[in-house]
């Protein structure tokens, strides 16, 4: 019975974030002639990366360890990721969200407000994930890994991307709390845009130990990259994949803990 009432729980939930999905869309697409222009602008920005990785590549031999298709694969993986972040975690719009009171509607509703919450991101965001997509096949054919790599890819990076999204979540509460606004929580996304485009090992010791364990920016990007590159066995893989698990837990429960106290910026 507990069991059911669960899965019914869970189904509603994801019912209404579906539905909060669509609505979002409609808005968007209600001022045609301007969505296509901001989607089709956003779409380019993972262009430069391949331009300028191109232009590197052309003119030097590089990093070292990374053909020009490897680090074109993790700079457009990085790209990708954090569209797909941007998609489900806006901090701009939680925050405002939250200052004008507007949160309150989703904690007095029977749905999860975790999942309402994610339904707040950025639109156009999706547009630079499927041109990321482009250029992450390009280069995958060009590597060319095997069927059970990309099987494994896909589930390590899934699961880190869900580990970064709740973490993404918490710090925007978290700076809430503290500062009432979203600056430094559009400033880290910032930072992620501009150190998860290289490999880790380039910011020494201290960098891996940031985007690993602190920041799992490299549970989403650049372990699951080096899964392609035959650099990460399925064992290790595995370890990835219960440490985001765990990572999605604790942040999931800092998340509601930081709830409990929310207050609205008017009171």
């Amino acid at each position: 019975m507990q069991f059911s009432r669960f899965i019914r729980s869970q189904v509603r939930n994801a019912r209404v974030f579906l539905a909060m999905q669509l609505y979002a869309w409609k808005e968007v697409l209600a001022y045609r002639a301007s969505a296509v222009f901001v989607l089709l602008a956003i779409a380019t920005g993972p262009l430069l990366n391949f331009i300028f990785i191109t232009i590197i590549y052309s003119v030097s031999s590089g990093i070292a360890g990374w053909s020009y298709y490897q680090l074109l694969f993790l700079s457009s993986m990085s790209t990708f990721i954090l569209s797909m972040l941007n998609y489900f975690s806006s901090p701009r719009a939680i925050v405002a969200l939250m200052r004008q009171g507007g949160l309150d509607i989703y904690l007095t509703r029977p749905y999860s407000p975790y999942l309402s919450s994610l339904a707040l991101g950025s639109i156009y965001s999706l547009s630079s994930a499927f041109t990321s997509v482009a250029i992450i096949s390009y280069a995958l054919f060009n590597i060319g890994p095997t069927v059970p790599e990309l099987l494994e890819f896909i589930v390590v990076a899934g699961f880190g991307l869900a580990a970064m999204i709740s973490f993404m979540m918490v710090f925007t509460m978290v700076v809430y709390s503290l500062m009432k606004s979203a600056r430094w929580s559009g400033n880290l996304m910032n930072v992620f845009s501009e150190f998860s485009s290289y490999p880790l090992q380039i910011y020494s010791i201290v960098g891996v130990f940031i985007f690993s364990l602190l920041v799992p920016m490299g549970l989403a990007v650049y372990y699951p990259a080096e899964i392609l590159l035959g650099r990460v066995n399925a064992w290790a893989s595995l370890a990835i994949v219960l440490f985001a698990v765990v990572l999605i837990y604790v942040f999931r429960k800092a998340f509601y803990h930081y709830l409990k106290n929310y207050t609205s910026a008017i009171g």
